[in-house]
């Protein structure tokens, strides 16, 4: 996954498992803060990605990624785990969400990666 989308994941999925706004991330492996905003209600997402200009929506699990113009399924699992899939690099993914963490396993790169609110 682009290192952009994989944040936006991370941020949509900390929204919906923490039940509220989400304006920012943390990426643990760059020491950086991802400007992306993130709510979740219901179902219905609303996002935007401040870096890339974009606009992160859709209807769990199946999300838009505006930026990219690509599809990107987040499917919530219960308890704070997640799996995904990243259509426009064929990415399959798993995360979760503790404590205001996210962690997440990129199946394609074979890494994993953390961010937190």
């Amino acid at each position: 996954m682009k290192p952009h989308v994989r944040a936006a994941a991370a941020a949509v999925a900390l929204a919906h498992s923490l039940g509220r706004p989400v304006t920012r991330v943390y990426e643990h492996e760059t020491c950086a803060c991802c400007r992306i905003s993130a709510s979740v209600r219901g179902d219905i997402v609303g996002g935007y990605d401040h870096i890339s200009h974009c606009h992160v929506s859709g209807e769990l699990p199946n999300l838009y990624h505006h930026g990219e113009s690509s599809h990107l399924m987040l499917r919530p699992k219960g308890l704070g785990v997640y799996s995904g899939f990243d259509h426009d690099t064929s990415s399959y993914f798993s995360m979760k969400v503790t404590n205001g963490e996210a962690h997440m396993f990129d199946h394609k790169e074979d890494l994993y990666f953390a961010y937190s609110v």
